[in-house]
């Protein structure tokens, strides 16, 4: 009886395809985005739990939508911590994308907006509490993703991420070139009654447009970190992250 009215239902929106599938209407309340293409939204969040293999495949689940959206948000962080840490090295990069960009992160986002209320499940799915699942809801996430990106291009791919990821970018990266190695030194210093640390240009050279510095630290007599970048803020937060560095591996 249950599979006869999925394929009333399945048949009720191919001949009506304009009308607006009440998933839409619950997920616009989450994310105000309206798909031209609700066939793609629906896609997203269904489970292969719920496919009726009697009148569909595999393929009509969400799993080619979440391998979209998996290179989509990882091409749309990698710019956006491009752009954002200029001065961060490639090593420094590929770590803050990896915090960004994995499991946990994700399914707290894609738990946070709802996202297991609206997944299409099987009886079996349900039996199994998938709404619930860390590792779907992140799936769910990349598969929403992906099918923005088909429906919306790109910005519309990169306003969801932004606005549901990126914008907490400074309270999920514990990075370095976040945090303040210059204030950290300062407070080891005071706490260990040493000499208050200098920062000295050693080095400087390049047009005006295009400096290269770099900036050690002295502390009382001693010089016990050195660091290079494009600006001299840069190069700072590296010598300070070099001396309180040397500083802790004295103390073994």
């Amino acid at each position: 009886m249950v599979n006869i009215l999925n394929r009333i239902k399945t048949i009720y929106f191919s001949f009506f395809p304009n009308k607006p599938h009440r998933l839409a209407k619950k997920v616009y309340n989450v994310y105000s985005y309206s798909f031209d293409d609700e066939d793609l939204l629906r896609q997203a969040f269904t489970h292969t739990s719920a496919i009726d293999y009697q009148i569909q495949t595999k393929v009509d689940s969400y799993e080619r939508l979440e391998f979209l959206g998996d290179a989509v948000i990882e091409m749309i962080v990698t710019r956006f911590l491009f752009e954002q840490f200029s001065e961060a090295a490639e090593g420094e990069l590929t770590q803050m994308r990896a915090k960004l960009v994995n499991r946990t992160t994700l399914a707290s986002v894609s738990r946070g907006l709802h996202f297991g209320q609206f997944l299409l499940l099987g009886k079996s799915g349900e039996n199994d509490n998938l709404r619930n699942s860390s590792s779907i809801l992140c799936d769910i996430y990349e598969s929403f993703l992906g099918a923005l990106y088909l429906d919306g291009g790109y910005k519309a791919a990169y306003n969801f991420t932004y606005q549901t990821l990126l914008s907490k970018h400074k309270r999920l990266l514990p990075a370095a070139e976040i945090q303040n190695y210059k204030g950290k030194l300062l407070e080891y210093c005071q706490q260990h009654n040493l000499d208050m640390p200098k920062f000295v240009t050693t080095h400087e050279e390049g047009p005006a447009h295009g400096k290269y510095f770099e900036i050690s630290v002295l502390i009382g007599k001693e010089w016990l970190g050195t660091g290079t970048g494009t600006t001299k803020k840069a190069a700072s937060q590296r010598a300070a992250r070099q001396a309180l560095s040397t500083l802790l591996d004295s103390e073994e």
